[in-house]
């Protein structure tokens, strides 16, 4: 049977959401059509992962335990991995476009000598009587265009895929085959981790809020105001690749493209043009609420509410109001 498989990484024995989103965005697309295997590398086995990806839409799970990969390792994961991929001969291969991913997928797509579509966006799938066809869209040209990437000569067909992007759905409720499967690399690593330092920030996760407060280039002298709003209102900041360029929000608040992917509920965007190079990093959230000056502006093509005016007029008076709210609560 046709098969796609998805790489599910986990970072500290926790799943990493992409995974799970990438498992049931391929269950939705796929329906009966083919097989969706899950393949999951780690120290220890918890019950609870496995149900997760069960839940998600996976048929089968192919597990390989070991202390080895307890951490991420380039080259037992890369070695692990190809001899998996090797050995089942699936028709597609999709990991995470994270950090993780961009250096585990060349690299196995080198070792099984087949191509790779980095980043990509928009997943579709053709299955024919022969196989099960690939089609990966992601930005190219500075996001100025989509381009649609096949790789009709070689499996499998690989692509690494934004976290974001897709849903996850965990209404399944028929249960995956567990396949175990042994790890075996000869060869010892060259790489040894000498000291863990955990990355500690006072911000949450953009991924993860519900009401992101985002300003642009209209707006680089005005994010004390966006702050003040966000804490007052339980939201995060973020902003547009002109306000990190100019140094004023660290790399982790971009939203866009060359940024992270977001879905919150409610997405303000002030003084943000509406480039393709951000939307495609935002559009898929609920509620978009745009302020701009120029009553042309892209934003308002995707915004819910537009509030064509000066954003650095409009946030005080919204501070004040929201100040105002909490003051008769």
């Amino acid at each position: 049977m046709k098969t796609c498989a998805i790489f599910v990484e986990q970072r500290n024995q926790k799943l990493c959401a992409i995974g799970l989103e990438l498992i049931s965005e391929s269950r939705r697309l796929l329906t009966d059509q083919a097989k969706v295997t899950a393949i999951f590398l780690t120290g220890q086995v918890e019950q609870s992962h496995l149900d997760d990806m069960s839940a998600c839409g996976a048929d089968e799970i192919i597990v390989v335990s070991d202390d080895k990969l307890i951490d991420y390792d380039t080259h037992y994961y890369s070695s692990v991995l190809s001899s998996i991929i090797e050995k089942h001969q699936f028709d597609v291969v999709l990991l995470g476009s994270t950090l993780i991913g961009r250096d585990l997928g060349p690299r196995i797509s080198a070792r099984v000598h087949t191509g790779l579509t980095a980043d990509a966006t928009i997943l579709e799938f053709n299955s024919t009587p022969e196989k099960l066809e690939l089609f990966a869209t992601r930005p190219a040209l500075g996001g100025n265009i989509f381009a649609t990437i096949i790789c009709p000569e070689t499996l499998p067909q690989m692509a690494t895929i934004r976290p974001g992007v897709f849903s996850i759905h965990m209404d399944c409720q028929k249960q995956a085959t567990i396949i175990n499967e042994i790890f075996d690399v000869k060869t010892p690593s060259k790489v040894k981790i000498l000291k863990k330092h955990p990355l500690i920030s006072d911000e949450k996760d953009l991924t993860k809020a519900r009401l992101i407060i985002a300003g642009g280039r209209g707006v680089v002298n005005m994010f004390d105001t966006l702050k003040d709003i966000a804490l007052l209102t339980g939201g995060e900041v973020a902003a547009s690749r002109a306000v990190i360029d100019a140094q004023i929000e660290p790399k982790d608040r971009q939203v866009g493209q060359t940024g992270i992917t977001v879905r919150p509920s409610v997405y303000l965007a002030s003084g943000i043009s509406g480039a393709i190079q951000h939307v495609s990093g935002m559009d898929k959230s609920e509620l978009i609420i745009a302020m701009n000056t120029d009553p042309d502006a892209l934003i308002f093509d995707i915004a819910d509410v537009s509030i064509v005016a000066d954003a650095k007029l409009v946030l005080p008076l919204l501070k004040e109001e929201i100040l105002a709210m909490k003051h008769y609560e």
